[in-house]
């Protein structure tokens, strides 16, 4: 009986005639070159991440420099990773990160593409990216009208939280600034301040029931109390927003002026009984925050 031909078998299992030659060899070689760059995007992505929350914190801890070139970081490594392999969680963290950069053309771009790759929130946020950048275009131009009136849609109906407290920022500023154009000694003046005070503190204290959490919001509160004499209750509002935390170093260090300034206020009106008891309750404050002195807050140490 004639053996079976072993050299058959043996051509079958060459690699040559599994991948069918050097043609086959090289789309492995491209398969698992594919494998290795997806796994370096991943491994870039999710040290991204880890970067941009680095950076949050380094916010939250009022170091504004080092939170600024972590976030600019986090950009550029985002952005390697865009370069080779494109995807809407990607763009969407650059968007995040350039937000918090104040990028906001460029933010509303990579939202835009994080939406075409599929992430639809990020369409949202880049709408009202785009309404924000005409707000502040339009009041770079003096264009006041229509700008708060943007400015108040986005305040009012808003989702994207950093929008959302930018635009309320401005309509305050924009309303204080307004009080600036009226003389005191006018009774119908003083009527018009008091309507712009008032319209403010309904648009603050509104946006402080619906995140009560914001320090910003409280900030804004103090300040819109203070405005209209009400130095106790502006008092509250600034050291709930110190409690709370505020976006940076310069609102941290204007809020504790206010707190100072409440307390000045207050020195010269209250009542001798009323006076004990608040200086008492202002001390453990200032204790709690290590300042030297009741006007002397812990950044003016000599």
């Amino acid at each position: 009986m004639k053996k079976p031909d072993s050299s058959g078998c043996k051509n079958k299992l060459r690699p040559s005639s599994l991948t069918g030659g050097g043609s086959g060899l090289k789309l492995m070689a491209v398969f698992f070159a594919l494998i290795f760059l997806t796994g370096c995007a991943s491994s870039s992505l999710l040290k991204a991440k880890t970067d941009y929350l680095q950076a949050e914190r380094l916010q939250r801890s009022l170091r504004q420099e080092e939170a600024t070139a972590a976030y600019k970081r986090t950009r550029q490594e985002i952005s390697a990773v865009i370069s080779r392999k494109p995807s809407g969680e990607a763009y969407l963290l650059k968007g995040l990160t350039e937000v918090n950069l104040n990028l906001w053309e460029e933010a509303e771009n990579s939202f835009r593409l994080s939406a075409s790759l599929g992430e639809d929130k990020a369409q949202a946020w880049a709408e009202e990216l785009r309404l924000f950048g005409l707000a502040r275009s339009f009041e770079a131009q003096g264009w006041t009208e229509t700008s708060t009136r943007l400015y108040g849609i986005l305040a009012e109906k808003g989702k994207y939280q950093p929008v959302v407290r930018a635009s309320v920022g401005r309509l305050v500023d924009l309303r204080l600034k307004a009080l600036v154009d009226f003389s005191e000694p006018l009774e119908a003046a003083q009527k018009e301040k008091n309507k712009i005070l008032a319209e403010a503190l309904k648009m603050v204290e509104r946006a402080v029931e619906q995140e009560p959490a914001c320090g910003y919001y409280h900030y804004l509160l103090a300040q819109v109390l203070a405005h209209q004499k009400d130095y106790n209750q502006s008092l509250e509002e600034a050291v709930m927003a110190k409690e709370l935390g505020l976006p940076s170093e310069e609102i941290w260090r204007d809020n504790d002026l206010q707190i100072i300034f409440c307390y000045e206020q207050l020195e010269k009106s209250l009542q001798p009984a009323e006076l004990t008891a608040f200086r008492a309750r202002y001390n453990s404050w200032v204790k709690k925050w290590k300042w030297p002195t009741e006007t002397t807050p812990d950044w003016k140490r000599s």
